[in-house]
């Protein structure tokens, strides 16, 4: 049984409605999908659904067993240590987890964005396959509610890189408009994820001597999470060149010298 049936099977059984079933965790359009296998659904996702209608998660896990091979809890596991080398930038655990990665019965989004973090910590990004290219761009402009969709949002995070400046501001204007407005009503992992974006907005756009930053990013920025680089590229568009260094120091000092050291200058 794949997961789209097994989920189906579970929200019939208790009555529900897809709307009821996923209200708060994703769309009802894009649940509408899954539960026809027409879209893949990030483990985080997946949990956070059977946790909140209580469908007991090891039972659920015996339905879809002999579909999949690998389990959501040992996917997550996999993403968690990729995530960690990353920030660590430990290049042979990443391209070791991303070959695990490659190799699992994980979304095909999952993969793709493994495939990003790899070449984003050894710097092959400019390497990556066109195919792979192709792909990450038909996902997103296939998926129309893709600012809502968080294992989207996830692979848009991730492949900035490979956009062309146009249609990077394509993209952030639409979470802009989607956000701006309502953001303190989104859960604390939606907001986390929405403020990655945006600073690694400002990372590419650093990079490429881009530094006439849309006022608008620090307007929403200001409504979310903390976050050390948030200050650091504050500080550049505000051409306060000390203080920069002090948040590099600062980050440095406090076990994050390679994160440090990825900030552009």
């Amino acid at each position: 049984m794949t997961i789209g049936e097994a989920l189906k099977k579970e929200r019939k059984y208790h009555g529900l409605t897809q709307a009821e079933m996923v209200a708060g965790v994703i769309t009802t359009a894009h649940y509408s999908k899954i539960e026809r296998d027409k879209h893949d659904i990030s483990a985080y996702d997946l949990f956070e659904i059977l946790t909140k209608n209580n469908i007991n998660l090891v039972d659920f896990i015996k339905e879809i067993e002999d579909t999949y091979q690998s389990t959501p809890e040992n996917q997550i596991n996999l993403n968690l240590r990729l995530i960690h080398a990353f920030y660590q930038s430990d290049q042979k655990s990443v391209r070791i987890l991303n070959k695990e990665i490659q190799e699992s019965a994980t979304t095909k989004e999952e993969k793709l964005r493994a495939i990003l973090i790899e070449a984003n910590v050894t710097h092959t990004i400019d390497q990556i396959h066109g195919k792979v290219r192709k792909e990450i761009k038909r996902i997103l402009f296939e998926n129309d509610d893709w600012v809502d969709d968080k294992l989207t949002l996830r692979l848009f995070c991730n492949s900035m890189l490979i956009f062309s400046h146009n249609e990077l501001n394509f993209y952030i204007n639409e979470i802009i408009d989607k956000y701006s407005a309502h953001f303190d009503q989104e859960d604390f992992h939606h907001q986390k994820l929405i403020a990655s974006i945006c600073v690694n907005f400002l990372y590419v756009n650093c990079i490429n001597n881009n530094l006439d930053f849309d006022s608008r990013i620090f307007s929403l920025l200001d409504q979310l999470p903390e976050m050390p680089e948030f200050y650091y590229y504050k500080a550049v568009a505000g051409k306060d060149t000390t203080k920069c260094q002090s948040i590099k120091s600062f980050l440095a000092q406090n076990g994050l010298p390679h994160f440090s050291d990825t900030l552009p200058k």
